[in-house]
């Protein structure tokens, strides 16, 4: 896929946005519709990848023990103790669990941060894992762990054979949109079994205009 052809896409779909004569800025949607699986060996992904450039702004929130409260800082958007564990109940758990869009904890706490939020955080996929770098282990750098996140994005084809991320708006510079794209685009080649091939077709689109093709 010649990066020229997702530069065109990204500027017809500014223009759409533009034709739309919104008074809010308009995101653009990166959008790839996939084949559907035909066996068993094409396993669905479900997982997560770092655009080059964010797009969206994330919320973080990290369970830790008193002991590293002062190392954490600013880097997260909220921090939740482990002493205040006790104070969240099932209503406070499921609005914090849908508030935010990553969690991490500290490693030592594991088992208490499974007992009291576990059940809510894993069904919306959101449970820190290793696997997303969301564990924070003894001596971590917790400011880059943020901020790396901070350009996350999850891939789930589990139930749906179509891939939809944000890759920017209508005041993101083009390359930065394209960059993003072609991102998208190099993952999905090496996650799918059959590269490129898996791919039907790819769109991206603003927020209240029509879906450009690439």
């Amino acid at each position: 896929m010649e990066p020229e052809r997702f530069m065109q896409a990204v500027k017809k779909a500014k223009e759409e946005a533009a034709s739309s004569k919104k008074k809010f800025v308009q995101s653009l949607d990166f959008i790839a519709i996939l084949k559907p699986r035909k066996t068993k060996n094409d396993v669905p992904i479900d997982t997560i990848t770092y655009l080059p450039n964010r797009a969206s702004e994330t919320k973080t929130c990290a369970f830790v023990d008193k002991d590293i409260i002062t190392q954490v800082g600013n880097s997260f958007s909220k921090v939740v103790l482990k002493d205040d564990f006790a104070k969240y109940d099932k209503k406070a758990v499921k609005k914090l669990s849908k508030e935010y869009d990553y969690f991490f904890a500290e490693a030592s706490i594991m088992p208490q941060v499974a007992a009291k939020f576990g059940k809510q955080l894993t069904a919306l996929n959101k449970m820190p894992n290793p696997k997303s770098g969301t564990i924070i282990a003894p001596g971590a750098d917790f400011s880059a762990s943020a901020k790396k996140i901070s350009s996350a994005v999850r891939i789930n084809t589990k139930k749906n054979n179509a891939v939809l991320i944000k890759v920017g708006d209508e005041k993101t510079e083009d390359q930065k949109i394209v960059d993003n794209m072609t991102s998208l685009y190099s993952f999905l080649k090496s996650s799918l079994g059959n590269g490129e091939n898996d791919i039907k077709r790819m769109y991206i689109k603003p927020t209240m205009g029509k879906k450009v093709q690439v």
